[in-house]
């Protein structure tokens, strides 16, 4: 502190001693107290220091760096105590001004009488005003009162607390001075000496402070605390860019080993620090190092195909579900993207549940390495490993899993299902082509389609099953009669052996005689066609069978009769045909216009189809007669010649170019006189082909009533017969 020099007598002669007096003792309490507060300071600096290193140093065990970081810092607080709060302060110079000024804030009644006696003693004024004025400031001078200026209550207390602080300080060095003592030289001398605990802490998986875990695995931290058992215990999890704390739950019950906390950490990416603090017990400086773990660089499938298939090695891609034929040999080779340490190929059913399951013997290994040998086929550098399955029967899962010399496992076992491919029974997509449910005993059975399986056909043959025989209208197959039920089978020749495949298209289809099984009329028969294939996995070859025809053997009479009728349904669809392009032609003549002409050329579009079908219908009816061996050269010409020919050139080129003609006139008004012309055309072919139809039904008509003619003579001489022998009864019965 400063002195700004003695005050000088002003020009009244009065004794400015009073004020020096004054300013002196203003000047020495100030130094006392400003080194009163530094000391303060410095000693609640160091007390805090004290007891928050010595709690912090305890309860976390901070390492050196943050040890010496904290005596920089309390070292630096001291310097800037003694800079700023006490040297910085002492250097200011007090002017008596300033300290006149000091007074007058605390005591009002000076009326700045004082620092008018200061600050301008020799200033142009009057004297006597002057004097007055100093002389009121000497009288008020025994007033002040310098405990009022410096706030001493305050410093008393900083002071008290200070020295409160330090004896705090000495009462703990002398009630515990080993616990002292540890702290200065963890702190202060920054030595390693650890706290004494009454828990112990240990965390199981950690070799000299380091655990090698898998990236991107959930990694379970544990830690088996002994001695008195904490309640809590926090994980401190720090990376490079982020820090979080967690808490470890507890694992199993008490045991004598302790009690066991763990916590999972989630997606491990990159390498961590771990700390792990429970009651007083602390573990730093834990390392969970972060490593690839072993991956399939390939995998290599391949099978040999069974005998049956002839053979054959086959590779497959890797995929969750591998396609593999039943009964093939199955080999399974995995490449490591590390060197293995350990390794194993099993395999389950499909239909079994997982070892977690709980099934004992579920599983089955194909190859295992251990490093020290192995079950199986292992490369030398040990970075692969394969094993098979020397017959696939079902599905099965296989399951591979890796562990690299590290110690770290694959995250998830490589697992893939061998789907066994069973081989399919023949496929069969057969009909008869030309033959309804009535036949006669002389009939022919054209049967087409396709034979097809998934890998070869062995045989295939049509068999016809003759079941009973019906004795009237109302009968059914018989049961135990008389004629015992007779199979034939047919086999197709055309089939070659080993083919995948067989035809039998409608140009040339496979054909059975009923001839040759020696049926009769009344029989009731059954055809289906077999077909075998060549697996022989399970003993015998596949059969299937297809759908069952049901026929009935008739009379050529009744045949005819049937396929008669057809005809006459035939020509009564045919005359609505007719009669509905003779309206639409009436309705074209009567109204001119595109209207009319749309109309028209719709009716032609429908007449088109309709007459295309009744054609193939005509011509369905002339195969049945041929395959009932029934179709004479008169037949073929009616029934293809004068019907089915005409109306198939009528449905594939009349009607159609009626059709455009009629589209050309809406579009572009074309003459209706040529359109009516084109039209009267078709119908005259069409009228052509009616009148034959009817001339057929006049004749079936004629034929129809010898037929009826010839059932009465049978009737009647059913009837007859049935009295005779009623009244031969009756005469029996008489007495």
């Amino acid at each position: 502190m400063i002195d700004s020099g003695a005050t000088p007598p002003t020009a009244t002669g009065i004794d400015m001693e009073p004020f020096r007096r004054l300013f002196r003792r203003l000047r020495r309490r100030t130094r006392l107290w400003i080194g009163i507060e530094a000391a303060g300071l410095a000693m609640l600096a160091v007390a805090v220091f004290f007891w928050a290193s010595l709690a912090i140093d305890w309860w976390l065990e901070p390492p050196v760096a943050a040890r010496a970081a904290a005596v920089a810092a309390i070292v630096a607080v001291i310097c800037w105590i003694l800079v700023v709060k006490l040297f910085g302060r002492l250097r200011v110079p007090l002017a008596d001004r300033d300290l006149a000024m000091l007074v007058e804030r605390h005591h009002a009644e000076f009326a700045d009488s004082l620092s008018t006696a200061i600050d301008r003693p020799d200033a142009p004024t009057d004297p006597d005003l002057l004097a007055r004025t100093i002389r009121s400031a000497i009288e008020r001078l025994p007033v002040i009162r310098i405990g009022r200026l410096f706030r001493s209550a305050a410093l008393s207390l900083l002071l008290a607390g200070g020295l409160a602080a330090v004896a705090s300080i000495a009462a703990m060095a002398a009630a515990a001075p080993a616990t002292t003592r540890l702290w200065a030289k963890r702190v202060l001398l920054l030595h390693e000496d650890r706290w004494p605990r009454e828990t112990s802490l240990e965390a199981i998986g950690f070799r000299d402070g380091v655990r090698v875990a898998a990236r991107g695995a959930d990694v379970e931290l544990l830690a088996r605390a002994t001695g008195r058992i904490p309640q809590v215990v926090d994980l401190r999890i720090r990376s490079a860019d982020s820090s979080r704390s967690e808490r470890m739950g507890s694992r199993g019950g008490l045991t004598e080993e302790g009690q066991v906390f763990g916590h999972v950490i989630e997606g491990l990416r990159e390498d961590v620090r771990i700390a792990i603090r429970g009651g007083d017990a602390r573990l730093d400086g834990l390392l969970l190092r972060v490593l690839d773990p072993p991956a399939a660089s390939g995998i290599e499938i391949g099978y040999t195909l069974p005998d049956y298939l002839g053979g054959g090695r086959r590779t497959v891609p890797a995929s969750a579900v591998v396609q593999v034929p039943r009964g093939a040999t199955v080999a399974v080779r995995c490449d490591s993207t590390k060197p293995l340490k350990q390794a194993l190929i099993s395999t389950r059913s499909a239909s079994q549940p997982s070892a977690a399951g709980g099934e004992a013997g579920a599983s089955e290994t194909l190859a295992a390495f251990d490093g020290a040998g192995s079950h199986g086929p292992a490369s030398a550098a040990a970075s692969s490993i394969s094993g098979a399955i020397p017959r696939l029967d079902e599905d099965r899962l296989v399951t591979v899993s890796l562990t690299d010399t590290d110690g770290l496992s694959n995250l998830r076992p490589i697992a893939f299902r061998l789907a066994a491919v069973p081989d399919q029974p023949p496929q069969l997509a057969l009909r008869m082509l030309g033959i309804s449910n009535a036949v006669t005993p002389k009939a022919s059975i054209p049967i087409v389609g396709t034979i097809a399986d998934d890998h070869a056909l062995g045989s295939a043959a049509a068999v016809v099953r003759r079941l009973g025989r019906k004795s009237g209208p109302a009968a059914v197959a018989e049961k135990g009669s008389a004629t015992p039920p007779l199979e034939r089978t047919f086999p197709v020749g055309r089939l070659t052996a080993g083919s995948p495949r067989l035809d039998l298209p409608e140009a040339d289809p496979h054909a059975v005689p009923l001839e040759a099984v020696g049926v009769g009329v009344g029989d009731l028969l059954v055809v289906t066609v077999t077909a075998a294939d060549t697996c022989t996995l399970d003993g015998a070859p596949q059969v299937a069978v297809s759908d069952a025809w049901n026929l009935e053997v008739v009379t050529i009479d009744a045949l005819v009769a049937m396929l008669e009728a057809r005809e006459l349904m035939l020509r009564r669809r045919f005359e609505n045909v007719f009669e509905e392009m003779t309206a639409a032609r009436g309705q074209l003549a009567a109204a001119d216009g595109a209207a009319a002409a749309s109309r028209t050329g719709e009716a032609a579009a429908r007449a088109a189809g309709e007459t295309g079908e009744i054609a193939e219908a005509f011509l369905l009816i002339r195969r049945e007669f041929a395959n009932n061996g029934l179709l004479t050269p008169e037949l073929d010409t009616r029934l293809f010649a004068q019907i089915a020919a005409p109306l198939g050139e009528i449905a594939a080129s009349d009607l159609p170019r009626l059709q455009a003609s009629c589209r050309q006139t809406v579009a572009a008004a074309m003459n209706r006189s040529a359109l009516l012309a084109q039209a009267d055309a078709v119908l005259e072919r069409m009228r052509g082909v009616l009148d034959r139809m009817l001339q057929l039904e006049t004749f079936n008509e004629v034929v129809e009533l010898l037929r009826s003619a010839i059932r009465a003579q049978e009737a009647i001489r059913e009837e007859t017969l049935k009295r005779q022998k009623e009244r031969a009864r009756e005469l029996l019965e008489r007495p």
